[in-house]
């Protein structure tokens, strides 16, 4: 007896999939409406772009939040900074570490500005939003910004260290919450800029998880001489653009009040910011500032990133796209290229577990001067290029 074939019955059809009448999430644009707009680029011209996110960092008492508020305040009204121009828009102000200083801040950029009206669309949010967990205060957060009626330009999280509840700078909470102000720009078109510290040991790279670098479109660094005036801004970073800029912002102190006692209140203003040239240095010094095993383990990692590398999105679905590569193709390049052999008395096995210690210490180091940036995925650990 054969096999029994099933018969359908006449006029029998799969059905259409179930398919809800919703706005679709997904457009697929054609080729010939993906259009670039060359004057919506800048929020600050060549310094902050018009959408993504920023950092802002630096020691304490670098005057880092004094630059903050200058720059912003200068985006609501509309005002050139620096000597560039800026594109005018509203602001929110998430003052997550010391709302009280924020206003007197306020207070002083008033006082030294008396030719602008009372009405900026500046927003000030005392809270401090949870944004280093992924069930946090991402829906809240966008819910009460829309709820006032407010198109942000600007959103500033001061500081990003206050906006990680309780996630860990050093792990899984920063990678949230750069998903987090990346959904955040996404969701208002604008741009995010978190004030943060610098590096424990290091001056001159954010402090926490390296996720951040390489999420960030713009990094500018705080730094301070002690007792100075002044703080110098240097742009570590812009997405697309020379990020060789200097500046100086120098700051003066204003009354803005008197406390009980009848004794002055005052704080600091940004007084004037200008272009300051930075030091010349040649290729040969920049090359002296790079270890010979370090310049040699960058290039295998260039080698691999062309060679193998993945395009993937390290920070959840909203975050940025960046092609790396899994550091086991980094770490074969590398043994060929120094073919290094046994020592005496040292088997095979010993031979490649020094390899590993040695290689695993080189990419700690790489990581540490921020030359490359490393996230797990897939149970396997991948390297990029900030």
């Amino acid at each position: 007896m054969g096999d029994i074939i099933p018969i359908e019955p006449p006029g029998y059809e799969i059905p259409p999939p179930d398919i809800p009448a919703t706005a679709p999430r997904f457009i697929l644009e054609p080729w010939s409406s993906i259009v670039f707009a060359s004057n919506a680029e800048w929020r600050i011209k060549k310094l902050l772009p018009r959408h993504g996110v920023a950092v802002i960092y630096g020691r304490s008492q670098s005057f880092k939040s004094y630059v903050a508020l200058d720059l912003c305040a200068h985006v609501a009204a509309g005002l050139e900074w620096a000597g560039r121009s800026v594109d005018q828009g509203p602001v929110v102000y998430i003052a997550a570490e010391g709302a009280n200083g924020l206003r007197k801040r306020k207070a002083g950029w008033a006082d030294a500005h008396p030719e602008i009206a009372d009405d900026l669309q500046f927003f000030l949010v005392s809270a401090a939003p949870n944004l280093g967990t992924e069930a946090g205060d991402l829906a809240g957060l966008i819910a009460s910004i829309e709820a006032a009626g407010v198109a942000p330009a600007v959103i500033v999280l001061d500081t990003l260290a206050q906006s990680l509840g309780a996630g860990d700078e050093n792990g899984i909470g920063m990678i949230a919450f750069v998903s987090n102000a990346t959904a955040l720009a996404n969701r208002f078109g604008a741009l995010v800029i978190a004030v943060h510290h610098s590096g424990l040991g290091d001056d001159k790279r954010t402090r926490g998880h390296s996720s951040l670098l390489g999420a960030v479109d713009a990094q500018i660094l705080c730094e301070r001489e002690p007792g100075a005036m002044s703080t110098m801004l240097t742009l570590q970073k812009l997405k697309d653009e020379e990020s060789s800029i200097s500046l100086r912002a120098d700051l003066r102190r204003v009354v803005v009040g008197a406390d009980e006692d009848g004794d002055d209140v005052s704080t600091l203003v940004i007084d004037r910011i200008e272009d300051a040239a930075p030091k010349a240095e040649t290729a040969a010094a920049r090359a002296k500032t790079v270890p010979a095993a370090q310049r040699l383990l960058m290039s295998c990692v260039i080698d691999a990133i062309d060679d193998d590398g993945k395009t993937f999105r390290p920070f959840g679905a909203s975050g940025p796209v960046v092609r790396g590569v899994d550091d086991k193709r980094v770490r074969e390049r590398l043994y060929c290229r120094i073919a290094e052999t046994a020592e005496p008395g040292e088997d095979a096995e010993r031979l490649a577990e020094r390899q590993r210690k040695a290689f695993n210490r080189s990419i700690a180091e790489a990581i540490k001067a921020q030359r490359v940036i490393a996230a797990e995925r897939d149970g396997r650990r991948f390297l990029w290029l900030p």
